[in-house]
C-alpha cells in the first residue's frame, strides 16, 4: 500500500486541505513576485513606477492632522494608499496630482474601497504651513509632520528625479511604502493600470471597505 492509503482518515482530509491551499495561495504568490520582480516576465510585461527597495514602513512616521490630532497609520491599515508630499502648502501642480489620484482611485470602479488617499505638508524653513482647500477632493487624509519629523519625511519619501514632478507613492495594505511614480512623466493610465495588478495580486488579503466616500 502506497503512504497515502496507509493514512488515518483524518490525516488524509488534513493533506488535503494543505494541498487545496497551497493551489489557491500560488496565483496571488506567482502574481505578486512576478509584479516586484519584473525581469521575470517576457519583455513588455513590467510595472512604470520605480519600485523602492527593500519597502519602507510608514508606522513609525509621526504625523498630525490638520485638527492637530495625531494621525493612525492603523486608520488605513488593509488599504491601498495613494500619497502625495508636498512642500510647505499645495500649488497649481500639487493641486492638478490630487486630482489625477482622485481619478485613478475612481476609475478602480469597485475596487476604490480598498484605495486610501493623502497628502503630507512639510513645513517651509519658518515652520509656517499653507493648508490648501480641497473641495473637490474630500476623503483626502491631509497630513502634517510632527516637529523634527520633516527630516524622516524627505529621507523616507525620495523626492522625483525632474524638477517638474510632483511624485505619487504607494503604500501597501501592510503599511510598507513600495513604489513611487513621477508625473507628468508617468500618465495616470499607467499608475491605473500597475494599481489595478496590485489590488487583482492581493485581492485575498487587502480588507477594504472602511473608507466610506464615494
Amino acid at each position: 500500500m502506497n503512504s497515502l492509503a496507509q493514512q488515518s482518515p483524518a490525516s488524509r482530509n488534513l493533506t488535503s486541505l494543505w494541498i487545496l491551499v497551497a493551489i489557491t495561495a500560488l496565483p496571488l504568490i506567482a502574481a505578486w513576485l512576478f509584479f516586484l520582480n519584473p525581469q521575470w516576465l517576457p519583455a513588455g510585461r513590467t510595472h512604470h513606477g520605480i519600485l523602492i527597495d527593500p519597502p519602507r514602513s510608514v508606522e513609525s512616521l509621526s504625523v498630525k492632522t490638520t485638527d492637530h490630532l495625531g494621525f493612525d497609520w492603523q486608520t488605513i491599515e488593509g488599504m491601498w494608499t495613494l500619497l502625495v508630499v508636498s512642500e510647505r502648502g499645495c500649488d497649481a501642480a500639487c493641486l492638478e496630482t490630487l486630482i489625477k489620484v482622485r481619478q485613478i482611485r475612481k476609475a478602480t470602479a469597485a475596487n476604490r474601497q480598498r484605495i486610501a488617499r493623502g497628502l503630507i505638508i512639510l513645513p517651509g524653513a519658518d515652520g509656517s504651513v499653507e493648508t490648501p482647500s480641497l473641495n473637490g477632493l474630500e476623503g483626502t487624509h491631509l497630513l502634517i509632520p510632527d516637529d523634527g519629523q520633516q527630516s524622516a519625511v524627505r529621507t523616507l519619501f525620495p523626492q522625483a528625479e525632474f524638477a517638474d514632478s510632483v511624485p505619487i507613492f504607494i503604500i501597501d495594505p501592510r503599511g510598507d511604502l513600495m513604489m513611487r511614480y513621477d508625473t507628468p512623466q508617468v500618465t495616470s493610465k499607467q499608475i491605473l493600470k500597475d494599481l489595478e495588478r496590485l489590488l487583482k495580486a492581493s485581492q485575498t488579503w487587502s480588507q477594504g471597505g472602511q473608507y466610506g466616500h464615494q
